[in-house]
């Protein structure tokens, strides 16, 4: 049993985390406001040349293996200023895995100060009825920010600024609302771990440009060289409406979701197999993850080096890659629990 109680998973994290703007290639803003969160707890804290934080803990006693990499990414999807109209409308393409139906009337914050604007194209009253069973291409699309020319968008904006939807995060009950909960919740579950000393070294990486091609964690795996790797992440529920029965796990409530298998990862049968039995020991409800569905940082950790054995713990999160998203902050406090145990495991049970 491990020698000192799970810390506590620190939600005011995840609401910083949630409202900070932090598309892939601007993640600064979810950065600072992450090593606020952990800058008195760890023993050293650097950016890697990617922009990946990458912290480091030494354990409570002597050990010093198995090195763990926990990981979480700080980047989400969004949008890239590409274009100034004339008449001051703006041009965007899409960062990410966005899907083109959710674009349509939504308000974004742009850039570093927040503007807003709103996404928009010809209204159903301007188009054919042909064209209003269509999605709209992002080519035919554009942030209006209430500016009249190009000279006055110029004022406010540049090409390249980044974009994110305009959500707040909210509560009520065990549900919490809010956007980039991929990964913002891993981000929130990291800075909670690492605020008590582990049992085993541990070295915490916030790793930039997961969404757009697992990118950071790649560079930063290769640098901490660990012996094993656990990513944390936000996935999919299977709550959607009109979906089968076997494609409906993992659900929101019914505890953290492991992965067998992804688009990017064979996870390691034998830290899989040591996750669940630690959860069994602790009565902390696991479900698994569908497999072939998505990918995850782990998938570039593990193929780091001469290979790091990976996992991944998530938190079902409906509405993921959307304006907003759904969790149960339940599941997120058993997130922190099961791998703390999970790293008191290790002590007796890897090599």
């Amino acid at each position: 049993m491990s020698r000192a109680a799970a810390p506590t998973f620190e939600e005011r994290f995840l609401e910083t985390f949630s409202n900070a703007v932090g598309v892939s290639g601007g993640e600064e803003s979810v950065r600072a406001a992450v090593v606020d969160a952990v800058k008195d707890h760890v023993d050293s804290l650097e950016v890697d040349a990617m922009g990946s934080l990458v912290a480091r803990i030494a354990p409570t006693g002597k050990r010093r293996r198995p090195h763990v990499m926990l990981c979480a990414h700080m980047d989400e999807i969004g949008v890239m200023i590409t274009g100034i109209e004339s008449d001051g409308r703006l041009r965007f393409r899409k960062v990410g895995g966005i899907d083109s139906r959710i674009l349509v009337g939504q308000v974004f914050r742009i850039g570093s100060n927040g503007l807003r604007g709103v996404s928009g194209t010809l209204p159903p009253h301007l188009i054919t009825r042909a064209d209003r069973e269509k999605v709209a291409a992002v080519e035919d699309l554009y942030l209006d920010i209430g500016a009249a020319s190009r000279e006055e968008a110029q004022g406010r904006v540049a090409i390249g600024d980044y974009a994110t939807f305009d959500t707040t995060y909210e509560s009520w009950g065990d549900t919490r609302k809010g956007k980039a909960f991929d990964d913002r919740v891993g981000c929130a579950a990291l800075a909670s771990l690492v605020r008590q000393r582990p049992p085993v070294p541990v070295t915490a990486v916030w790793s930039v440009q997961e969404e757009v091609g697992l990118r950071g964690a790649a560079a930063a795996a290769r640098r901490v060289a660990p012996d094993l790797a656990v990513v944390l992440e936000g996935t999919a529920s299977g709550e959607a409406p009109g979906m089968a029965p076997e494609e409906s796990a993992p659900l929101m409530g019914g505890g953290p979701a492991l992965t067998v298998q992804d688009r990017s990862l064979m996870a390691d049968a034998r830290l899989v197999d040591l996750i669940e039995r630690t959860a069994r020991q602790r009565k902390i409800p696991t479900q698994w993850k569908r497999p072939g569905i998505g990918g995850t940082d782990a998938g570039r950790i593990a193929l780091s080096g001469a290979g790091v054995p990976s996992a991944v713990i998530s938190i079902p999160c409906r509405y993921i890659h959307a304006p907003a998203a759904y969790l149960d902050i339940r599941d997120a406090r058993r997130m922190v629990a099961l791998v703390w145990h999970l790293l008191d495991s290790l002590t007796k049970e890897w090599p």
